[in-house]
């Protein structure tokens, strides 16, 4: 049976999210448009601790790092009911261990995507280099800011569009990456090497104030809140946890990171 809970991500900010309290099930596969009304928005606005967790050590070569090997055994009690679908009419395969020409093209593409995202190690950082926040903090996730390139529709392993921040201020530190593609009604066929990249979507975000600020909201309760729903069922997101200090071993895309999950914004 699943309930439905409400995560407060700001004063103003509210998402909603399935909790799924059946693990059984494989662990759950693991794991006009919203293109155009965002577009235009961001048109409009001029652009389109230490938290580590270790696993233990592998018996394989060199060539299988940590983040060639899937093996996350935490449940994904934080996805939403189209993120089960989609897993499931997607990614029938569990992730796991790539292999080691695809584990050395991943080395590749997440050094060079990671020395991408090392420049803004701050929020302000990233906004003098024409990035702006489009979603505000999210527990699980972080605030998540657009890149000058937009939104496109294929995938540049190297340089991903989105940055994501432990806070909605300045001094806000980086804890992960974003790839985000309007690549249709399925994921995109040219991600990451290896298969481990399980893309995710939200089917209807509320858009208010250039901002996103509920997620599968009723276009009632998107309006009260001075919004409107856009259907967003063509954009895929890809979320990236090996920036240093806020690396997760387990799985380097998992769609929501354990550690931010309950911990509240940064300054």
């Amino acid at each position: 049976m699943r309930s439905k809970r409400a995560l407060s991500v700001s004063a103003t900010v509210t998402w909603s999210v399935r909790v799924d309290r059946n693990w059984g099930l494989k662990m759950l596969r693991r794991t006009g448009s919203m293109a155009g009304a965002l577009l235009s928005v961001m048109a409009g606005i001029g652009m389109l601790g230490s938290v580590v967790v270790a696993t233990p050590a592998s018996a394989s070569s060199s060539r299988h790092k940590w983040y060639c090997n899937a093996n996350d055994s935490l449940p994904m009690t934080d996805m939403t009911d189209q993120q089960m679908m989609d897993e499931a009419n997607f990614y029938p395969e569990m992730k796991g261990r790539l292999s080691g020409r695809d584990c050395r093209q991943l080395k590749e593409n997440l050094t060079a995507s990671r020395r991408y995202a090392a420049q803004f190690p701050t929020a302000a950082d990233a906004m003098a280099a024409g990035f702006h926040m489009i979603v505000p903090y999210v527990h699980g996730m972080g605030a998540h800011y657009i890149g000058p390139d937009g939104i496109p529709t294929t995938v540049n392993p190297d340089r991903p569009n989105f940055l994501l921040y432990g806070g909605n201020g300045p001094d806000a530190p980086l804890v992960g990456l974003m790839w985000f593609v309007n690549s249709g009604q399925a994921p995109p066929v040219d991600g990451l090497p290896g298969g481990n990249d399980h893309w995710h979507r939200h089917s209807r975000l509320c858009l208010a104030n250039s901002l996103v600020v509920g997620d599968g909201l009723t276009d009632q309760a998107c309006s009260a809140m001075g919004g409107v729903n856009l259907d967003t069922s063509n954009l895929w997101m890809l979320h990236g946890w090996y920036v240093p200090g806020w690396t997760y071993r387990p799985d380097v895309f998992r769609p929501h990171h354990p550690m931010l999950m309950d911990m509240p914004p940064m300054p």
